[in-house]
C-alpha cells in the first residue's frame, strides 16, 4: 500500500465587503439612473435630485447586499 495524504476539501467563507460594495454600487447607479430619467422635481436642482434618490437607493443596495451575505453564508458547504 502506498502511503498518500488524505485529501480534505477546502472550502472557503465568504467575504463581507464585496457583498456590500457591490449592493452598495448597483443601488446607487440604479438611483442615478432613476434620478436621471425620473421626472423633474420642482424647485430642486438636478444634483439635489441626484443625492436625494442615489444615496437612499444605494444604502439600501448596501443592505440587500449584506443580507444576500447572510444567505450565501449560511447555506456555503463548510463540512
Amino acid at each position: 500500500m502506498t502511503d498518500q495524504p488524505s485529501r480534505r476539501k477546502v472550502s472557503r467563507r465568504p467575504q463581507l465587503v464585496p457583498f456590500l460594495v457591490t449592493g452598495a454600487l448597483l443601488g446607487f447607479v440604479i438611483g442615478a439612473v432613476v434620478a436621471y430619467l425620473g421626472p423633474d422635481a420642482p424647485r430642486a436642482s438636478a444634483g439635489q435630485e441626484f443625492i436625494a434618490v442615489a444615496g437612499p437607493l444605494g444604502l439600501f443596495g448596501g443592505l440587500l447586499g449584506g443580507i444576500v451575505y447572510l444567505l450565501v453564508e449560511r447555506f456555503s458547504d463548510r463540512s
